[in-house]
């Protein structure tokens, strides 16, 4: 069948241009179009066969099922015998033959029992999950699949070289009229009156054939009404042998007989045939001279009388056909030919064709109601939706209006008043309806009504006033369709308030004296919709929404936020809006908790840090601003449950609240006082903290309270110098502000704020306080000299170490000591402990003892007493922690002083040698000098001495033994180092005082032996 398409092809290619080009162009399109039919038969070839076997399936499974059960025997319990009455035996029952050959609809049989025994109930019943269930229902042909599949039902779906021959006189035809302008002596009348003849004689041929063959028949009913057509329409356009008024009337009146013959035959295919005939007669016969009033008169005429067959028959093929040619062949014409001039000559036919479809349309769906009868109910009528063609509804409206466009599109407003027109008209039909039996017409209606309208309000008016009046009519349609229980609606009205955000965000620009330039009504109106919408979505019940709604609604509520944060840049500066974002973040978050929205609370969030953000990139020269955030952020922290969002936008409010001040100091004061005012405005801070943490019983508050130790480090670390004096520029003040605050916060707050930030806290002012008096200590020491001398080095460790020998005291403290002893004593001192015996190390090392106008006295100057006093405190600090981590701890505690007692007298007699002796304090010097290692040989054989006797007189034989290694050290360095010191008095002051020192050592302080020291050491 695909060569016969093609053949029909090649003729019509050849007919409109009469060039091989077309022919073959038109012979692939047949060509294309065969194939698509056949392709199509497969497929539903395939369908089909893939049902018949899922039929066949199930069936054979239902059947295999009830064979099953009756080869299963019955049990005992359920088996009834009956007694024969008469003394004849009972005939025993039969097993029942099966049936091996299967119907051809495979239908169950249905086998009886023989009634000498009754077999029970329950075999013929069927199993539950035996019974097939029904099969899906195939999805339905697209437009182009049902046009294919018309075409070649009604080619091959009967007599199909009857209809073969029937299209093939037709184009004879066609080429007999356009031969008729060729050069002929027969006259053009007679011509014409031959063809209308013989047009004549088909519909004669056929009505006389109708009873004997109706399909035959029709066909040359058909046949006959198109050349009709045909010939009327030449006569009137090409050779103007009669006058457009009796051509109209010839028309008018074939039209009226075609469409009596279709109703009066039910002849849906005599009806297409003849609108067919109809709209191909203009086509074939066309010059491209003639008048489109004409052209569309024609038309008219055409879709009148398939509207009056509209009024009988419900046939929605023929309503296609003339939709597509009456407004295919327009549009054609229009991109060919329509210009602004013929407007008033084009407009009544173009309403006039929108008019007839509607009707149209609405017959259809008046008709198929009609057949339904009164046997469906209204629900299932509205489930099937059949009475409904989508193409006849929305298709003319659509078409139309995308035509209507194309014709106004120079006049101002003229497309907006026609969407305008356009929706009020499928409104009042809406209304028309509402209330019967129409409700999915209803709804159909109602939605071009709604869209139409909305349609106009961008095609008159700009973006501004676009987005709002979209903005409000969404919100409207949404909380009807929500009322309403229609998803559909409620889907339009979001698309219709993203179509107006859209638009909105379009017309934005930079601004000059605002952020933004741009409607501010619009965003108010549009963000109050989307609000809104979101609102209702929030409060409904789960059942009156679906799930994508619910997907959707945080969605909305960030849309809308969005638009209503957009007011703030578009009447307003940089300033003005980071104000405002930071009030309208606390309302929002206010607003949030009210309604239970956490996507609302954190939406407020968003624009709060959106409004440190825009002051980042744009910093103003005041502290309100920063001031204003913190405040909008600390009660919104407040407003929060107590979690980590609530912390994190305290910490939030905190850093502004800290930089505010900073600015404001910055600003405003000198730069001397700026650490007194830094650490006043800390302290104020903090006190303010603790009364509302306190008042409040919030607890991150008065975490944030604690925070005023590391701050002051902060302010600190800022203000230190070479130089630096904590007292000066009223520093003073600020610092007992400072510290007052603290330690009475921590008082108020204990039964607040969790243990381990209390403890932490007391550290911190610990340290703090003992740092701020050492640097002023060390401030008044520094100015005693103004050379690098001993008394800098003392500023550092006096009060670390008088706090260590206190720490070690074991008198009982006043609070806070006494409320927090291990804080105080361990945590605070251990650090402590460990610089100043790094201190202890240095300026024993590096400084010379130098502590003018003092003179050096060995033991008695600034610097070795201020090394002794350090010493001291690690010793008795050591002493008090070490006996609660064991033995271990103590004895590396004594190791440690010991050792470094051995360096500080090492030292001693080094700085003694470079005051007394003149020896130059730089270590190769030293250690060169004879005058340094004779004072070192008899100081550390008074340490071994004093090492060894200790050891004898307390039974500690590791004690005496290390002082036995100093000893051999030092005879060791006499016999390697002194002895190279021919003549020299150091020598020999070195020997005799060594070697006296030995002597007293064998005397008085022999080897303990090992059984007293075991002994001593086990007690």
């Amino acid at each position: 069948m695909q060569w016969i398409f093609m053949l029909i092809g090649l003729v019509l290619g050849w007919t409109l241009d009469e060039s091989f080009s077309d022919a073959g162009i038109g012979a692939l399109l047949g060509l294309g179009i065969g194939q698509a039919i056949r392709l199509a038969k497969l497929s539903s070839q395939v369908d089909q066969q893939a049902r018949q076997l899922e039929t066949t399936q199930k069936s054979l499974i239902a059947l295999g099922e009830r064979l099953r059960q009756l080869e299963v025997p019955a049990p005992a319990t359920s088996s009834v015998f009956v007694e024969p009455a008469v003394a004849e035996p009972t005939p025993v029952a039969q097993t029942p033959e099966l049936v091996w050959e299967l119907p051809a609809e495979l239908t169950p049989v249905t086998m009886v029992a023989e009634a000498s025994q009754p077999l029970p109930d329950d075999v013929w019943a069927p199993a539950a999950s035996s019974s097939p269930k029904e099969p899906a229902i195939p999805r339905g042909p697209n437009l182009i699949e049902r046009a294919l599949n018309g075409a070649r039902n009604w080619l091959f779906g009967g007599n199909t070289v009857l209809r073969v021959g029937v299209v093939l006189l037709f184009l004879g035809l066609a080429f007999l009229l356009r031969y008729a302008t060729e050069g002929m002596v027969v006259p053009i009348e007679l011509r014409y009156a031959g063809v209308a003849a013989a047009a004549v004689g088909l519909l004669g041929l056929g009505w006389w054939l109708r009873l004997r063959n109706s399909n035959y028949g029709l066909m040359l009913q058909g046949a006959g009404i198109a050349v009709l057509y045909l010939t009327v329409f030449a006569a009137m356009r090409v050779h103007l042998l009669i006058d457009p008024g009796a051509a109209m009337g010839l028309l008018v009146a074939v039209t009226v007989f075609s469409a009596i013959l279709a109703i009066t035959q039910d002849a849906l295919g005599l009806a297409c045939a003849a609108a067919l005939g109809g709209f191909a007669a203009p086509i074939l016969v066309s010059t491209g001279a003639g008048s489109h009033v004409a052209l569309f008169s024609y038309f008219a005429l055409l879709n009148a009388g398939i509207l009056a067959i509209a009024w009988f028959k419900a046939w929605r093929l023929l309503n296609v056909i003339g939709f597509v040619g009456t407004f295919g062949i327009g549009f054609a014409w229009g991109m060919r030919s329509y210009t602004p001039e013929l407007l008033w000559s084009t407009e009544p036919f173009l309403l006039l064709f929108f008019a007839m479809y509607l009707a149209i349309g609405l017959l259809y769906a008046w008709r198929k109601l009609l057949e339904m009868g009164e046997g469906d109910s209204l629900g299932t009528q509205l489930r099937k939706g059949d009475y409904v063609d989508g193409t006849l509804l929305f298709g003319p409206p659509l078409v139309g209006f995308g035509l209507q466009f194309a014709l106004v599109q120079h006049l101002e407003f003229a497309a907006a008043f026609s969407a305008l027109g356009l929706g009020i008209i499928y409104m009042v039909l809406a209304r028309v309806f509402s209330g019967g039996r129409a409700g999915l017409l209803t709804e159909t209606c109602l939605a071009l009504g709604v869209i139409f309208a909305s349609l106009a309000i961008p095609l008159g008016l700009d973006a501004r006033w676009t987005a709002a009046a979209w903005a409000v009519e969404g919100a409207g349609i949404f909380w009807l369709g929500l009322r309403q229980h229609r998803p559909v609606a409620r889907a339009f009205a979001l698309l219709l308030q993203l179509g107006s955000l859209l638009a909105f965000l379009s017309e934005l620009r930079d601004g000059q004296d605002t952020l933004l330039l741009g409607p501010p009504l619009g965003a108010l109106l549009l963000g109050a919709a989307l609000l809104f919408s979101f609102y209702q979505l929030h409060k409904a019940a789960p059942e009156q929404s679906r799930r994508w709604e619910r997907l959707g609604a945080p969605g909305l509520a960030i849309l809308g936020l969005g638009c209503a944060y957009l007011l703030a840049p578009l009447l307003f500066s940089t300033q003005g809006s980071i104000v405002s974002w930071a009030v309208a973040g606390l309302a929002t978050l206010w607003v949030g908790q009210r309604i239970g929205s956490p996507v609302v609370v954190r939406c407020g969030i968003a624009v709060q840090v959106l409004s440190g953000a825009l002051f980042a990139l744009d910093p103003v020269s005041n502290a309100w601003t920063p001031m204003i955030i913190a405040l909008a952020a600390m009660p919104g922290a407040w407003r929060l449950p107590r979690g980590r969002l609530s912390s994190a936008l305290l910490a939030w409010g905190v850093a502004w609240w800290a930089l505010a001040v900073i600015i404001e100091v910055w600003r405003l004061a000198p730069v001397p006082l700026h650490a007194a005012l830094l650490l006043l405005a800390a302290a104020l801070s903090g006190l303010i903290w603790t009364l509302l943490a306190l008042r409040l019983r919030w607890v991150a508050l008065g975490l944030a309270s604690t925070l005023l130790m590391p701050a002051a480090g902060l302010v600190l670390w800022g203000a230190w110098t070479e130089y630096y004096h904590p007292a000066a520029q009223f520093g003073w003040l600020a610092w007992l502000a400072v510290f007052g605050v603290h330690f009475i916060s921590l008082r108020r707050l204990a039964a607040l704020v969790p243990g381990k930030v209390l403890s932490a806290a007391h550290v911190l002012g610990c340290w703090m306080l003992i740092g701020v008096l050492a640097l002023e200590l060390r401030y008044g020491l520094l100015m005693l000299s103004s050379e690098y001398n001993a008394w800098r080095w003392l500023g550092w460790a006096i009060l670390p170490s008088l706090y260590l020998v206190l720490a070690a005291a074991p008198r009982s403290w006043p609070w806070p000591v006494s409320a927090y002893p291990r804080e105080y004593r361990v945590l605070a001192a251990l650090p402590l402990a460990v610089l100043m015996l790094g201190w202890f190390w240095l300026a024993n090392i590096f400084s010379d003892g130098t502590a003018k106008p003092l003179p050096y006295l060995p033991m008695l100057n600034p610097l070795d007493l201020g090394l002794l006093f350090a010493l001291l405190g690690i010793y008795l600090w050591s002493r008090s922690a070490a006996p609660q981590r064991g033995p271990r701890v103590e004895s590396i505690a004594q190791g440690v002083a010991g050792l470094s007692l051995f360096a500080f007298f090492t030292a001693l007699v080094m700085r003694t040698a470079h005051h007394w002796g003149g020896v130059p304090f730089q270590l190769d010097a030293l250690l060169e000098s004879m005058l340094v290692q004779a004072g070192l040989s008899i100081v550390w054989t008074l340490i071994a001495l004093g090492l060894m006797i200790g050891g004898h007189l307390r039974h500690r034989r590791e004690v005496w033994l290390i002082g036995a290694a100093l000893i051999a050290v030092v005879v060791a360095k006499l016999f390697f180092v002194e002895l190279s010191n021919r003549g020299g008095l150091a020598r020999i002051v070195s020997f005799i005082g060594v070697g006296g020192l030995l002597l007293v050592v064998g005397y008085f302080a022999p080897l303990p032996p090992k059984r007293i020291e075991t002994e001593g050491a086990s007690s």
